[in-house]
């Protein structure tokens, strides 16, 4: 029996920096979402009041959510993705549309994981430049091309 061989994947590995901060008690790393306030007083008072009631998986799609999303925002229900993070999201765009030889546009100081799934995916990452870490759109539009399935910028 033939065992099934994974793909090779070829990104940079993401090193949280968390561990610049060793000599701190109690670190707080913006760049991981932690807050440097704690949360909202009014989020725990609510999830005090209905905390008891978190015993089931909630529903994968999001019915009800999107359903509140689209009439807050006046959208279509299936214009709304929903997803653990933000990082599913990125995964998800770039499964649906990369294939092998597109090429993603990201800045040059943006975010790792764009340029890992986008290689995940086989797409060849392109850097705008930025200036004084600030991305320019003029930039990004010059980088795109026919090839450009993706554009990220944050």
């Amino acid at each position: 029996m033939k065992l099934p061989q994974p793909r090779k994947i070829i990104a940079e590995k993401y090193v949280a920096g968390l561990s610049l901060f060793k000599s701190r008690r109690s670190p707080i790393k913006l760049s991981a979402n932690e807050s440097a306030l704690g949360p909202s007083p009014k989020a725990v008072k609510s999830y005090s009041s209905i905390g008891k009631g978190f015993v089931r998986y909630p529903d994968s799609d999001g019915t009800y959510f999107r359903k509140v999303l689209a009439k807050k925002f006046k959208l279509k229900r299936d214009r709304i993705i929903l997803g653990s993070g933000s990082d599913q999201i990125f995964e998800l765009v770039c499964k649906l549309f990369i294939n092998k030889g597109d090429e993603v546009i990201v800045p040059e100081y943006s975010f790792i994981i764009y340029r890992i799934y986008s290689r995940m995916f086989g797409a060849k990452v392109r850097y705008a430049k930025e200036e004084n870490f600030t991305p320019s759109v003029e930039t990004i539009m010059n980088c795109v091309n026919k090839k450009t399935k993706i554009v990220f910028f944050s």
